[in-house]
């Protein structure tokens, strides 16, 4: 039989190589989808998410996660928005989790009063806020995923929180203005009254339908901070 020149041999062995041997940027891709733990981040539909695979989800949008467990629950530590958020997992069971909670914690500040914070909720729509034990402030946003979302839908919602944050952040109540009434005080012009009738007030904005449908999360239907009118 005729034997192969080494050559030959050779060639053949780098052809293999080259067609089954990853990248050295696939290889660097691969290791920074997968993140420390080795688990990478979902993807097509899914209707559960571990925590493992959120944390791959943070990371390849750029920034840290650090998942923490305790008393068999997880929960992981990052930075949206420039603030301190903890992502909560509920409704969990061997295959993952059914829903996410984004919470942000605001330190003790004298312009988060109550009247604030019911502003905040009553204006804006998706993420709520609210006083917790210590006076600090809570601003947190859940994320449900039962019956199966896209997984480009979990990696928006943490661009989503982001863009909540931000608002938060320069949020100023409708009725804080402090603009003082014509009513009282000096108007620099004549002191006699006018007979004409004070303009009817606007109407405020009604409670929304407690009969219609609740967000389910995201961007769909409409700017996650816009105010209800």
């Amino acid at each position: 039989m005729m034997k192969r020149p080494p050559i030959f041999a050779t060639l053949a062995a780098l052809a293999a190589l080259t067609v089954f041997a990853p990248t050295a940027d696939a290889q660097k891709r691969s290791n920074a989808e997968r993140g420390q733990d080795g688990q990478s981040a979902p993807s097509g539909t899914v209707g559960r998410i571990m925590p493992q695979q959120m944390a791959a989800v943070l990371r390849n949008r750029g920034m840290q996660a650090e998942v923490l467990t305790e008393n068999n629950r997880s929960r992981i530590r990052t930075m949206i928005g420039g603030r301190r958020v903890t992502v909560f997992f509920y409704a969990c069971n061997d295959g993952g989790c059914q829903s996410i909670q984004y919470r942000a914690l605001y330190e003790k500040n004298d312009r988060f009063t109550l009247a604030f914070v019911n502003a905040w909720n009553y204006e804006k729509r998706f993420a709520k806020t609210y006083l917790d034990s210590d006076n600090d402030l809570v601003l947190e946003w859940d994320v449900d995923f039962d019956g199966g979302v896209n997984v480009g839908f979990i990696s928006e919602s943490v661009a989503t929180f982001q863009t909540m944050i931000n608002a938060f952040d320069r949020f100023t109540p409708r009725n804080s203005s402090g603009g003082s009434n014509s009513g009282g005080g000096s108007s620099g012009g004549s002191s006699s009254r006018s007979t004409s009738p004070a303009p009817a007030p606007a109407p405020t904005t009604p409670p929304a339908d407690p009969t219609a449908p609740p967000a389910t999360g995201g961007k769909g239907g409409g700017n996650p901070t816009e105010r209800r009118t």
